[in-house]
């Protein structure tokens, strides 16, 4: 079975819909699915316990291996621990070595 990874780089938007439900979508075929929020992709964390939002949803679709980008973290000042998911902090190093473990790579 290939193993998605789907890198989420837009702010919330129409756009950043689309690929959560394509992502969810993943899940519901229980392909091997993992989240990495990059760039502007981190807004998408923010405010989640204040906003519905269907990234709230993942895991009961089973796609838990979520990851968010500790630099892009960092440049905004927010800590990993004011996130409402359970994300993992993932370096540069770290993310490069993340894409590599997967067979498909898709991002918005």
């Amino acid at each position: 079975m290939k193993r998605i990874l789907y890198i989420v780089r837009r702010p919330p938007g129409v756009l950043a819909d689309e690929i959560t439900d394509v992502i969810l979508v993943s899940g519901v075929f229980e392909q091997p699915t993992s989240v990495l929020f990059a760039e502007g992709g981190i807004y998408q964390l923010l405010g989640l316990d204040a906003r519905e939002s269907p990234l709230k949803t993942l895991s009961s679709y089973d796609v838990e291996s979520l990851y968010v980008s500790s630099e892009d973290l960092a440049a905004v000042g927010v800590p990993v621990e004011d996130i409402a998911l359970d994300v993992r902090p993932a370096s540069r190093l770290e993310v490069r070595e993340l894409i590599a473990r997967h067979d498909i790579i898709l991002t918005d």
